[in-house]
């Protein structure tokens, strides 16, 4: 009786621990955090000049570019006698950098601008990439050449 209640007692066990983790697999999904990803920032901003300015690409962008499927990071570093440094990486390269002084006036239309140029500068690295992958893979198609057999 005693090894009977004690196996009903484990294998009841056993199944609640596999509902558990199938529970955390399917929430911890890697398609589904790559999916809510796409398109979006990394803000590395401190100041509300820096926040002000993801916030203002960010409109642009979702209004503009609504299928941009890019990952940007935007990096930002105080100075009082500058203004703010910000720059903006892709693929952990820098793709725009510029000091922009704390006014809340001129950080619209320089957000703006700097997604235009932000949008256009990552297509032109999509086209190189795609390109250096093109080259890769033309060099690597040996083609065979049938030479006349000597007699």
């Amino acid at each position: 009786m005693r090894l009977t209640t004690l196996i009903l007692t484990l294998s009841a066990s056993f199944v609640f621990w596999l509902d558990d983790t199938s529970v955390l697999s399917a929430d911890t999904d890697s398609g589904i955090l790559e999916d809510e990803s796409y398109g979006s920032y990394i803000d590395r901003t401190i100041t509300q000049t820096g926040h002000d300015f993801v916030r203002y690409i960010s409109e642009y962008r979702s209004f503009h570019y609504p299928d941009a499927t890019y990952m940007l990071t935007i990096y930002e570093r105080p100075s009082t006698l500058w203004g703010n440094l910000i720059w903006v990486t892709y693929n952990s390269r820098i793709i725009f950098r510029r000091f922009i002084i704390p006014s809340t006036t001129s950080i619209l239309p320089l957000a703006n601008e700097a997604a235009q140029q932000i949008h256009e500068k990552v297509l032109q690295e999509r086209i190189r990439q795609f390109g250096a992958v093109n080259a890769l893979a033309l060099h690597d198609q040996r083609v065979p050449i049938n030479l006349p057999k000597k007699d």
